[in-house]
C-alpha cells in the first residue's frame, strides 16, 4: 500500500475513534485495498479487506466478499468514497453509527452487531493487584479460558509474538481468572479474554485482572483498549465500574443475504 504511511497519519488523529481501521491496517494492510482522497484540509478513506483475513470474520461472517472500513472529515467527500466501494460484493460495514446511516442511503444495509469500546480516564491510575501473575510469555493452562471468549490457538499465539502479556489469578496452581493485553496498533493496546473459571467466580476476580492489566498497559505508555458487545451486560459493569469511559460505539451491518443453512 503505497499511501499507508499518509493513511495512518490521518487515522492517528484521533486514535480511539478510528481504532478498527488503524487496528486492520497495522495487521493486514498488505492485503487491503485503500483509496484515499484529499481536498485541501479535507480527507476521506475508504479500506477494503477480504472477509477471510482475520480470524473473528471467518468465523462470524463466512459468506461475505469484504470488510469495508472508512473515515472522512466531511460529508462532501462521501459519494466519492461511496463510488470506490463494489456494489455487487457481498459486504461487511464496520462504521461508527453516525457513519452507518450517512451510506443508508446508497446500500440496503442490515444491522447485525454493535460493539462498545472503553478506555481509561486521563489522569486516572489503577492500583495492580498483589496476587495477580503478569506474564509475556504464553501459559498454555490460560488458553481454555481465553478459548472460552471465541479467541483461537493461533491467534493467541500471534499475540504474544508481537508483544502482548497476560494478566492471571491462580488458586493454588490453577488459574481462576485472566485476560490477555496485545497490541491494536502503536499507541493502543486492547485488553481482551477476559476470563474466569466456574470455581472463581463472584469473588471480584476479574475486577482484580483489569485493573492489573490497565495498570501496566499504562505504566508502558499505550492508550487500553476494552471492548464488549453491546448484549454482554457483565462485561459493561465491569468495565464501568472499572472507571472506564465509553470512547466509540462500533455497528456492524452487511450488505447480503444470509444463505440458510
Amino acid at each position: 500500500m503505497s499511501n499507508y504511511d499518509t493513511v495512518m497519519c490521518y487515522l492517528r488523529s484521533n486514535p480511539l475513534k478510528n481504532i478498527t481501521p488503524l487496528k486492520m491496517l497495522t495487521a493486514y494492510h498488505q492485503l487491503m485495498d485503500c483509496y484515499l482522497l484529499e481536498q485541501g484540509k479535507e480527507w476521506g478513506v475508504v479500506l477494503m479487506m477480504p472477509a477471510d483475513a482475520y480470524y473473528y470474520d471467518r468465523q462470524v461472517y463466512p459468506e461475505a466478499d469484504y470488510v469495508v472500513l472508512m473515515d472522512y472529515t466531511s460529508p462532501e467527500l462521501l459519494p466519492d468514497l461511496i463510488r470506490r466501494i463494489p456494489a455487487d460484493a457481498r459486504l461487511v460495514f464496520k462504521l461508527q453509527e453516525e457513519a452507518g446511516e450517512a451510506i443508508a442511503p446508497y446500500f440496503p444495509l442490515t444491522p447485525v452487531r454493535r460493539f462498545y469500546s472503553y478506555s481509561s480516564v486521563p489522569g486516572h491510575s489503577y492500583i495492580p493487584d498483589g496476587q495477580a501473575t503478569v506474564s509475556s510469555r504464553l501459559d498454555e493452562q490460560l488458553l481454555p479460558l481465553w478459548m472460552e471468549n471465541g479467541y483461537t490457538t493461533e491467534e493467541i499465539e500471534d499475540y504474544f509474538q508481537d508483544g502482548a502479556f497476560s494478566v492471571a489469578i491462580y488458586g493454588e496452581l490453577t488459574p481462576l481468572s485472566t485476560c490477555i493485553v496485545f497490541r491494536n496498533e502503536e499507541q493502543i493496546w486492547e485488553i481482551g479474554a477476559v476470563h474466569t473459571a466456574a470455581s472463581g467466580r463472584r469473588q471480584g476476580l476479574a475486577a482484580r485482572v483489569l485493573r492489573t492489566a490497565l495498570h501496566h498497559t499504562l505504566e508502558r505508555g499505550y492508550i487500553p483498549r476494552y471492548q464488549v458487545q453491546d448484549t454482554n451486560t457483565p462485561s459493561i459493569r465491569l468495565a464501568e465500574a472499572s472507571g472506564l469511559k465509553l470512547a466509540v460505539k462500533l455497528q456492524h451491518w452487511i450488505n447480503y443475504t444470509p444463505q440458510q443453512k
